[in-house]
């Protein structure tokens, strides 16, 4: 009974200790280490579509991506209508926005961006992510590509309009391994 008791003893004692070793053995104090996860992203707002982590994908492990080569883009969006009530020319209550879509990409550092599959259609109220597969691709680039670079991107959509974001390069490393270069 005596080695029970101690045996017990020690386990709620050392307990604390194990459990905070084990929540600081993920921390890190390298300053040099890079967040390279798709929250590395930017975001923005284009009428009532939020922009959230948006990014272009670059070269595996930092390496550049050739002039005339692809690029994936990733990002979510989030359609949020406005809650207030419009009206039409006849003065009758107009129907609120609900589902939205984004109808086209471009950069001028591309001569093109295809969206994969057509539009991508955002419902309201819910996140839309993009990614790990590439859904939107930026095709021809006008020059070679670094991470840590920016990339202006319009975004077009049927009813929020259309907007400009910087997007930054992220390497293909870490957790965007899972990411999918372009094809």
């Amino acid at each position: 009974m005596n080695f029970a008791r101690t045996a017990r003893a020690a386990l709620v004692t050392a307990a604390p200790v194990l459990l905070a070793s084990a929540l600081l053995a993920g921390c890190s104090d390298d300053p040099t280490e890079t967040d390279v996860s798709p929250a590395a992203g930017v975001a923005g707002q284009i009428g009532q579509v939020a922009i959230r982590d948006l990014f272009v994908l670059g070269g595996e492990e930092g390496r550049t991506i050739a002039q005339g080569g692809s690029a994936p883009v990733y990002l979510t969006m989030v359609n949020s209508p406005s809650e207030v009530e419009s009206f039409n020319a006849s003065g009758s209550p107009a129907p609120r926005p609900g589902t939205d879509t984004l109808t086209s990409v471009s950069s001028p550092q591309a001569a093109s961006a295809e969206i994969v599959g057509g539009t991508i259609a955002l419902p309201a109220g819910r996140d839309v992510q993009v990614g790990p597969a590439p859904k939107i691709i930026l095709r021809g680039l006008r020059k070679p590509l670094q991470s840590g670079e920016l990339v202006p991107l319009t975004l077009r959509f049927q009813h929020a309009g259309s907007g400009s974001l910087n997007a930054p390069v992220q390497a293909r490393q870490g957790d965007l391994q899972s990411y999918s270069p372009a094809p």
